[in-house]
């Protein structure tokens, strides 16, 4: 009951912010042949969507709009990097700042609103309150979204928030891979089949310092991190994977991650014990396309480094992963890239032919522990696909 009313408090709260705003933006002005899209979610959301920005820009009805994107602070370098050519603006927004802080989230809808726009799109299936809310406060002659699931909002806010939208698109109910729920919502805004089949990265000529030192390295990118720590598995079996590449495939070992992981680090060296390249907090989403796009072989947690390495066609891909969001960001479809293999949690390997059953359970959400799965498992599917045998 009390979280209930917590809900409904917060709710009228943030209501009361968007009519503040919106009594302050009946003089802006909409702004003709402009795109304005919205997109708040995490950096592997992003890396299986940006393509669409594209096709979207060199559709004939659409080629000579300006397009905007509000999006998230943590890809948003890596969008000015790769999309400057299709985006004539980025505005950048803290998700979690936005959801907490009522000034901040004041301010920033009041620097979008000013802007006004001819359409707004929010192409995200599991949409959030705060992004329609954004749909809500600004001035566009068309709002046009995805029906969507409640994975991410309250049934009855839902419902509400719907009526943000002019038009809201039609998906398929059941759990889709997430790169096809993007393409699925393009093509029925666009109205013809889209014949993209993967996330690309462009070719970027990168002459780089690094990348020039890398290319001459058998290396093999271990990246520790993750967004949420039932995704993190632990330490001491990144070491042991080390080890065994270091010692039966003689791999030079380069470990990544984000700043909250750098203490890892030292637990790491105690156990692995030899020579390696310690990037874990160094790096950014640019540097990481540099380090990926020459790797032998990446072996990572369910995080954006996997689609990432998938957008730069990397040739051997192992994801660790106890089942989140099955069917939605792992396994990989192979038809997408049969180089990406995914080690789950042992209930789930059981039962992996039931794919079906598998995304009903976890597409949502798993509570199976990362750390069941042993560096041995990892280690087993190393050698099945280094020496392509069969186990």
């Amino acid at each position: 009951m009390m979280k209930v009313i917590k809900l409904i408090l917060q709710f009228f709260l943030l209501e009361l912010i968007n009519v503040a705003v919106l009594v302050q933006k009946s003089n802006n002005k909409i702004s003709d042949r402009s795109i304005l899209i919205i997109r708040l979610d995490a950096i592997g959301d992003y890396i299986l969507f940006r393509n669409f920005i594209k096709i979207l820009k060199e559709n004939v009805k659409y080629r000579d709009y300006k397009v905007t994107l509000v999006g998230n602070i943590r890809w948003m370098e890596l969008a000015q990097y790769l999309d400057s050519d299709y985006v004539d603006k980025f505005i950048l927004i803290d998700p979690v700042k936005f959801h907490k802080n009522l000034i901040y989230r004041y301010i920033e809808l009041r620097k979008i609103t000013s802007l006004g726009s001819e359409i707004v799109i929010n192409p995200v299936w599991s949409r959030t309150y705060d992004m329609d809310c954004v749909v809500k406060v600004i001035n566009a002659k068309e709002k046009i979204g995805f029906k969507g699931d409640l994975s991410n909002i309250n049934p009855l806010i839902k419902r509400i928030s719907d009526r943000y939208y002019t038009y809201l698109i039609d998906g398929e109910n059941n759990i889709i891979f997430e790169f096809y729920r993007n393409k699925e919502f393009f093509e029925k805004l666009l109205g013809y089949e889209i014949k993209i089949k993967k996330p690309h990265i462009e070719n970027k000529k990168n002459t780089s310092q690094r990348v020039k030192e890398l290319k001459d390295l058998n290396y093999c990118v271990l990246f520790i991190g993750a967004s949420a720590d039932f995704r993190k598995w632990g330490i001491e079996n990144f070491a042991k994977v080390a080890e065994y590449l270091k010692q039966n495939y003689n791999y030079e070992i380069i470990l990544c991650g984000g700043v909250e992981d750098v203490e890892k680090t030292i637990d790491f060296e105690k156990i692995y014990g030899r020579d390696y390249r310690n990037l874990v907090g160094k790096t950014s989403l640019i540097d990481m396309i540099e380090i990926l796009s020459v790797a032998k072989l990446v072996i990572t947690t369910e995080t954006f480094t996997h689609h990432l390495a998938v957008a730069l066609n990397v040739k051997k891909i192992i994801v660790i992963s106890n089942g989140n969001h099955f069917g939605r960001f792992v396994p990989y479809p192979k038809e997408i890239w049969e180089n990406h293999y995914t080690v789950f949690n042992p209930e789930i390997e059981k039962d992996l032919i039931k794919y079906e059953k598998l995304s009903n359970r976890y597409g949502y959400g798993s509570n199976l522990d990362i750390n069941e799965i042993t560096a041995d498992r990892v280690i087993k599917e190393i050698d099945k696909i280094l020496y392509k045998k069969e186990f």
